[in-house]
C-alpha cells in the first residue's frame, strides 16, 4: 500500500503544476520533480519556461530533448533540438554544453554527461557514450569486474486507467554494461547472466530480460540461433525426403507401364485369338 500523503502530493502536481501560459508571471525557484512519478514540474505550461527565479515570465521554450516533446499539437512549431556537444535541459530554457564527469547532473539524464575517452568501448544502451547520470551526478560506466559500484534505486509511482497506483522500481548503475552488473547485496559488479540462468531483474541478464520464470531470456523479437547440428539434419531431412519421392515416383512410373503393357498384350492376345476364329 502506497502512502496517502504520496499519492496526494502526486494528484495535487498533475492537478495544479503546469498551468500559467506564455506571457503569465512565474518563479523558476518553484521547479522540481514531482514526488512520485519524478516528473520535472514547473509554473509554465509545456510549451514555456519561466525566465526567472523572481518576477519571472513563462516564455517559449528555446529547445527540446525529445523528437516529439510532451505538450506540442500537430503543426505547432517545435523548438530546435541541441546540437552534438550540447543539451536540453528539463525546462527547455536553451541548449547547453554537456557536462563533465563529477558534475551535478538532472535525474536520469545520462545524455547530458560528456563521453569520456573510452566511450566507445564503455557504449551501450544502458547509458549516453559510455557517461551516466547516477543520483544526479555524472560519471562513467567504466566499474570493473569485483569493483565497488553505484547503485541508484528510484521508484516511479503512476496512476493508472483504473484510478489504482502503479509503482515500478528501476535499478542503474556505473558498471560497465551489458557485460557487468552491479550486486544489490554487495555492491560489486558481477559477469552478467548468460541465458537460461536464474535472475532476479533485467539487468543481470546479458540479453537485458528477465523472463516471467525468473530466467534469462532473449529479448522479443530476437532471431532465433540455429546450431550446427541442426542444419546438418534438417539437410539430411530433405535430402532423404527428395530421394523418398523420386523412388516412389519411379516405383508408380514402372508400375504404370507394366499395366499398359498388359493391356496392350491381353489385346493382342484377343485379337488374335479372334483372328484364328473367324472361319
Amino acid at each position: 500500500m502506497l502512502p496517502r500523503s504520496l499519492i496526494l502530493c502526486s494528484f495535487l502536481a498533475y492537478a495544479l503544476g503546469g498551468t500559467v501560459t506564455e506571457g503569465g508571471s512565474c518563479s523558476a525557484s518553484d521547479n522540481h520533480l514531482e514526488p512520485a512519478s519524478h516528473k520535472f514540474l514547473t509554473d509554465c505550461d509545456d510549451k514555456t519556461f519561466c525566465s526567472g527565479t523572481t518576477n519571472g515570465t513563462c516564455v517559449p521554450r528555446r529547445c527540446r530533448a525529445d523528437e516529439f516533446p510532451y505538450g506540442f499539437q500537430p503543426g505547432d512549431v517545435l523548438p530546435s533540438m541541441c546540437s552534438q556537444g550540447s543539451y536540453c535541459p528539463d525546462d527547455g530554457s536553451q541548449c547547453v554544453p554537456l557536462i563533465a564527469a563529477g558534475q551535478p547532473c538532472e535525474m536520469n539524464r545520462d545524455n547530458q554527461c560528456a563521453p569520456g575517452p573510452d566511450h566507445i568501448q564503455l557504449s551501450s544502451n544502458q547509458n549516453f557514450n559510455g557517461s551516466i547520470c547516477l543520483q544526479s551526478t555524472c560519471m562513467y560506466a567504466n566499474a570493473t569486474l569485483g569493483q565497488r559500484c553505484l547503485l541508484d534505486n528510484t521508484t516511479y509511482i503512476d496512476q493508472g486507467p483504473d484510478g489504482q497506483q502503479y509503482a515500478n522500481t528501476v535499478l542503474r548503475d556505473d558498471c560497465h554494461s551489458p557485460y557487468l552488473f552491479c550486486d544489490e547485496g554487495s555492491r560489486q559488479c558481477f559477469p552478467a547472466k548468460v541465458f537460461g540462468s536464474p535472475c532476479l531483474a533485467d539487468r543481470e541478464c546479458l540479453a537485458y530480460t528477465c523472463g516471467t520464470q525468473d530466467l534469462c531470456t532473449d529479448l522479443p523479437g530476437t532471431p532465433i540461433k540455429v546450431a550446427p547440428w541442426q542444419y546438418a539434419i534438417t539437410v539430411l531431412c530433405i535430402t532423404a525426403a527428395m530421394v523418398a519421392i523420386c523412388v516412389m515416383l519411379f516405383l508408380i512410373h514402372k508400375r504404370q507401364r507394366l499395366r499398359q503393357y498388359r493391356e496392350i498384350r491381353d489385346y493382342y492376345h484377343e485379337q488374335l485369338r479372334s483372328g484364328f476364329s473367324i472361319p
